[in-house]
């Protein structure tokens, strides 16, 4: 069966548009972060019920129960030198159980580690306003750790200083209990 000429460029035309249309829906005028977050952390050995994630670009990777659903981001600092990464965190837990819907936000600051001897001496280089006293709290494989006044999480590492914030009390809870999980590798 013979399809005529203008049947066959109707199809041409139609066929070219599908295209163009998908590529359009593909694109974006700005180009989206592509997150490092890897679920199945290599390296990172987690408990029954809890996910990993392994920052190998920032050398750390630590455990959180895999109800938790996060959304990364990363911002470069410049005082001090560094990357914060943030997480958007929600527990996702069904309605009606202790934990449902908990949410917080999660900031973890990996900074350039300098030529400092102690986390006491890059924190009063670093972050005058924190350098006030640590209290001293063991976590994972880091060289030194401590938490401030305001409850954040320092760690010294062979090449960066590690700062841990969360807010959301239950959420914070959830990953304190989680501090042993920790491994860091630069």
């Amino acid at each position: 069966m013979a399809v005529s000429v203008s049947r066959r460029r109707l199809l041409v035309v139609l066929g070219a548009l599908a295209v163009g249309a998908a590529c359009q829906l593909g694109s974006s005028s700005q180009p989206q972060p592509t997150p490092s977050v890897r679920t199945e952390g290599q390296g990172v050995k987690c408990s029954t019920g809890d996910h990993g994630i392994d920052e190998a670009t920032f050398g750390w990777s630590f455990c959180y129960p895999a109800t938790w659903r996060l959304r990364e981001r990363l911002q470069p600092s410049t005082a001090p030198p560094g990357v914060d990464v943030t997480f958007d965190v929600i527990n996702d837990i069904p309605a009606g159980q202790p934990g449902s819907g908990a949410f917080g936000f999660m900031i973890i600051g990996t900074y350039d580690r300098g030529g400092s001897a102690s986390l006491q001496d890059w924190l009063k280089t670093n972050l005058p306003a924190d350098s006030g006293a640590l209290n001293p709290i063991g976590w994972a494989n880091s060289a030194q750790a401590g938490t401030d006044a305001n409850g954040h999480r320092f760690a010294l590492t062979p090449h960066h200083v590690v700062e841990v914030d969360v807010r959301g009390d239950a959420i914070a809870a959830d990953m304190w209990k989680r501090l042993d999980s920790w491994k860091f590798t630069s």
